[in-house]
């Protein structure tokens, strides 16, 4: 069994069908969490929709109506189809429920793996290259599986968030999402995409065979759910006004009604009316200072209008901080290596060193590296731990024992084997290390489902690796003076110990990114940012129906929200 699982762990293995079944376990979980935290206010019924077929090259389709998403996946495995649907709308009508929810069937029928994937901040790289690192942040996984997957048309593509590119990206996207499907017969997605955008910039996505239009509700569905909502006193309102029946046919403006306390006074006259309306009502509900809660909203809109919508506080990192402040980042992140070093460890000229190196090495840049190190699975981290101290060992024993054989004619044979076995301890962790996560870590397949997550496995997990560095240290410490008839420690005195343990420390903290996020986070909290309790702030604004969390992310109800509270941004005008 210790065998078969080091073997995974090398590169270019090819990935078993029971990676293929944990990554569809995982998504279903995933799509579950996403699907439970859609609404923006609780609600006891679903608002049924229909969905008109369009752009099919067969049969009578052009008035069929499905009235079910059970009936949307019919369409989407039926022969003409084959696996390559659009699903189009207007903006709030309901189209990312609808691509959840297939999702959701298509993943209880045989067929490629669904994964749910968000292009809204996608930056120019190819389809393939992209989709290979998106399957590893978002799902880990490793980069042979998620090359085989990809190129074996393995996985269908729940693609959400394209409307949130800007018109150019959106064009650029369409035009690589294209290039894969056309060199890939095998591939299949559903894209999401308002109708208003393909037509404006003349889309024509010919590798998709055909699309469903999702009709805004009929008056009579307005009714039934507002009479679901207990809120019999807004119809009539609803009713009454050309404004609001034509809002009320869209699910998001008419959950908005519903939240909302007297949407007839003042009469509202637009959505952006409607949108702004709702902000200022949820806000007035927020306890402590509204102000701050708005200016704390309108940052987190300001920075998610250039990154992916949903937002994981995993993800906070030196580049979310203003131009100056990340200045004052790396000062920070180098004094306290400086400080570690230096009055803890007792080697200020080495602290002063290490604290230099490590302030200008950003461990985010390497994510295989940095979320290899957040594996959920214990198996997985105790292998790696393992793999890791075999390497240190075999490297610091051989090594020392060449310095040993070298200089030992001179006297200096127990001090050469051990300083020269502490290098190469370091050496060959570090080696393995590297070797190991620099493609991912094959079988740790997981999804990002509670806030913090990659934080606290990274902690746990960066702890036990350098605790097997440390114990293998030891080792080349200890073991010298012992088989030379010395005292255990004469190798080992309380000065090299206290710069073992600071240093030991140090490496947990930069490691699992532990203290640059905390660093972060501070930084943060002191501008009107996400303030310093930034889950419970987080969680706060979710309660009120201004976020949504979904599973472990949080973001804004709809873009049109975002918007509207952004600086220079016009929510309901789009």
């Amino acid at each position: 069994m210790v065998t078969s699982t080091l073997r995974s762990l090398l590169p270019g293995q090819a990935p078993a069908a029971a990676d293929l079944q944990a990554l569809a376990r995982v998504v279903k979980a995933q799509l579950a969490a996403h699907r439970a935290g859609l609404p923006l206010v609780p609600s006891r019924q679903v608002i049924p929709m229909q969905y008109k077929v369009w752009g099919l090259q067969f049969g009578r389709q052009e008035s069929q109506v499905l009235r079910s998403p059970g009936t949307v996946a019919d369409l989407f495995q039926r022969d003409g189809i084959d696996g390559r649907l659009l699903i189009v709308g207007e903006a709030g009508v309901g189209k990312t429920h609808t691509l959840l929810t297939v999702g959701e069937l298509l993943l209880k029928r045989s067929g490629p793996v669904p994964v749910l994937l968000d292009v809204s901040a996608w930056a120019g790289e190819t389809m393939r290259e992209w989709l290979i690192a998106t399957l590893w942040q978002e799902y880990r996984v490793a980069k042979g599986a998620a090359s085989n997957w990809v190129d074996n048309g393995e996985l269908t593509l729940l693609v959400d968030g394209f409307d949130h590119l800007e018109a150019s990206q959106q064009r650029r996207f369409a035009a690589v999402l294209e290039t894969l499907m056309r060199g890939n017969p095998n591939q299949t997605a559903l894209l999401c995409c308002r109708r208003q955008v393909m037509e404006s910039l003349g889309l024509t996505f010919d590798q998709f065979n055909g699309g469903i239009n999702i009709v805004p509700l009929a008056a009579q569905q307005v009714k039934d759910y507002v009479l679901s909502q207990n809120r019999p006193d807004l119809w009539p309102v609803i009713k009454g006004s050309k404004v609001l029946q034509q809002l009320a046919r869209l699910p998001l403006h008419l959950t908005l009604l519903v939240a909302m306390a007297n949407p007839a006074e003042p009469p509202l006259g637009s959505r952006a009316e409607l949108i702004h309306r709702y902000l200022d009502e949820r806000l007035a509900q927020t306890t402590g200072n509204p102000a701050q809660h708005r200016a704390a909203l309108t940052w987190l809109a300001e920075q998610l209008g250039h990154r992916p919508r949903l937002f994981y506080l995993d993800d906070l990192q030196r580049l979310w901080l203003p131009p100056g402040r990340q200045g004052i980042y790396r000062l920070l992140l180098g004094l306290g290596v400086v400080f570690a070093m230096g009055p803890l460890g007792g080697s200020l000229p080495l602290g002063l060193a290490l604290g230099l190196m490590a302030s200008q090495i950003d461990l985010e840049s390497f994510p295989y590296l940095r979320w290899g190190l957040a594996v959920a699975r214990p198996g997985r981290v105790i292998t790696l731990a393992l793999t890791c101290g075999l390497l240190a060992l075999g490297l610091g024993l051989g090594l020392g024992t060449v310095a040993a054989l070298a200089l030992g004619p001179f006297g200096w044979g127990v001090v050469a084997f051990s300083r020269a076995g502490v290098v190469g301890a370091l050496g060959g962790w570090g080696l393995g290390l590297w070797a190991l996560l620099r493609r991912g870590v094959s079988g740790a397949t997981q999804a990002r489902l509670v806030p913090n997550q990659d934080n606290g496995l990274a902690l746990r997990n960066s702890l036990l690796l350098v605790a097997v560095l440390a114990v293998v240290m030891a080792v080349v410490l200890v073991l010298p003076a012992v088989v030379s008839g010395q005292p255990p420690l004469a190798l080992l005195p309380p000065g090299a110990a206290r710069l073992g343990a600071a240093g030991l420390i140090s490496a947990v903290l930069w490691l699992s990114f532990a203290f640059q996020h905390s660093l972060v986070r501070l930084l943060l909290g002191g501008r009107q940012g996400i303030p310093l309790a930034a889950r419970a702030w987080l969680d706060a604004m979710v309660t009120v129906g201004l976020l949504r969390r979904l599973g472990g992310g949080y973001g804004f109800g709809h873009e049109e929200l975002r918007q509207a509270i952004a600086p220079g941004q016009q929510g309901g005008d789009r």
